[in-house]
């Protein structure tokens, strides 16, 4: 008895569905009547049988040719309005985008930003306030016999400038970049001990730069109408080697683990890292577990100018890929944020041995760096990115098509004026760089 109201439910189904005049076809409704009445000859014990019969004329009764038709131009309106909506939203987000490109081209191709470190505890009773950060674009040395020295820059956060609020706030604009196709390279620069990896990287409870940034971009993913794929990678540029940091350390020359990187170009005529792992990522908290895994393999240790000195170039490289997204400015881009080793000076770190070793390395690839944007600021013909890992890592970071952003950050020592006066001159020679087309950058 149960089998047969099954079969009797079932047929009323089938009923109930033809009479919504869903698209269904003739073969469909033929087949599942053929299915019902088997079904009932296999059920009938005693003798009766349930018939579902005339399904396709009750099928061809429901669906007639002229509702045919009117379902068919309903369906094709709905196509056509669709269409235009698409090509609709298409056309406003170049708009936006070249509206955001011109927002960042009139502040700059190169935006430079100041941050001055916080006083210490253990500081409060050393010389003090040299430096003095006059307003929120000004920054001011005060030198020997009463001179003072004025440096300008897009934005300078003072000492109890907040990591959110204020400092990531104005990095914003570049990370919707990022979701326009463009590559992003934001890195902090400046000598050792003013806190660039607190900038770029935070505490639990104030997150820096690089945790902000990842959940942004994944923030404004979710509300695209457009689907991307998202690869984390994390290295460091170490005695002017590249290491991957998603890889365990070489123990052993003969390890099998690590594999050499190496810097190429891709075919589109971009920079590509060969060998180096990048993993793909769904969310905030896949990206900030490799993250934390990477920030444990980096090579860290103490100096007298700073008890946890990095000894390398951290950086972290999130690539985004979307396709069918016609007003992206590529298919495929990345974002670089850099954690610079601090320069140093081995009057005041009394380094020796294998850290002076990796003071010296990191100075050299600091001065790489700033011989490629003295190059790129006067429009040299030869700008020699070839002259260490980091500047030819960054190459495609540093062209007419990317954005990039630069906090400088000094101390407010008086101890350290000397490294205040180099770092706050390298940033003004950053601010005044023009990019151009890289089609006519030849590399050296």
């Amino acid at each position: 008895m149960e089998s047969r109201k099954s079969v009797q439910n079932l047929a009323q189904s089938i009923h109930s569905l033809l009479g919504f005049k869903t698209r269904l076809t003739s073969t469909w409704a033929d087949s599942v009547c053929k299915i019902i009445n088997n079904l009932s000859s296999q059920d009938s014990t005693d003798g009766s049988q349930i018939k579902f019969q005339n399904c396709n004329s009750d099928y061809s009764e429901a669906s007639n040719e002229n509702e045919d038709a009117d379902n068919g131009a309903a369906v094709s309106k709905i196509y056509d309005d669709l269409a235009a909506l698409t090509a609709h939203l298409n056309e406003l987000n170049l708009k936006k985008r070249q509206a955001l490109k011109n927002f960042l081209d009139l502040k700059g191709n190169i935006r430079v930003f100041c941050r001055i470190r916080p006083i210490l505890d253990e500081e409060k009773f050393s010389h003090l306030a040299p430096v003095v950060a006059s307003d929120s674009n000004n920054v001011v040395l005060k030198l020997a016999n009463n001179k003072t020295k004025h440096y300008t820059f897009d934005k300078v956060f003072h000492q109890g400038s907040s990591q959110g609020m204020e400092v990531f706030s104005e990095i914003a604009p570049v990370i919707k970049s990022v979701m326009d196709g463009y590559n992003v390279c934001i890195f902090a620069y400046g000598q050792t001990g003013t806190e660039k990896t607190f900038t770029m990287e935070g505490k639990p409870d104030c997150p820096g730069i690089v945790p902000h940034a990842i959940n942004e971009l994944f923030k404004q993913a979710v509300d695209s109408n457009h689907s991307f794929l998202f690869t984390f990678s994390m290295l460091e540029i170490y005695m002017g080697n590249l290491r991957d940091l998603l890889v365990p350390k070489m123990t052993k020359p003969t390890d099998r683990f690590t594999k050499c990187l190496s810097i190429i170009n891709d075919p589109k005529g971009g920079i590509e890292i060969d060998n180096l792992v990048a993993i793909g990522v769904n969310d905030f908290n896949q990206a900030m577990n490799l993250y934390r895994l990477g920030r444990q393999s980096r090579s860290t240790a103490s100096t007298n100018a700073n008890i946890n000195s990095s000894r390398s170039h951290c950086l972290i490289r999130l690539s985004l890929t979307s396709f069918n997204a016609p007003s992206r400015r590529k298919e495929t881009n990345k974002i670089w944020m850099i954690d610079l080793g601090g320069s140093e000076r081995l009057l005041k770190t009394k380094a020796w041995g294998r850290r002076l070793e990796e003071g010296k390395a990191i100075n050299l690839s600091l001065s790489a760096l700033g011989d490629v944007i003295i190059a790129l600021q006067k429009g040299k013909p030869h700008v020699p990115y070839r002259n260490s890992k980091l500047t030819q890592v960054l190459r495609d970071s540093l062209g007419e098509d990317s954005k990039t952003l630069m906090l400088v950050h000094i101390s407010p020592k008086e101890e350290d004026l000397c490294e205040s006066v180099c770092s706050l001159g390298f940033a003004t020679w950053v601010r005044r760089i023009h990019l151009r087309n890289e089609a006519s950058v030849e590399m050296q």
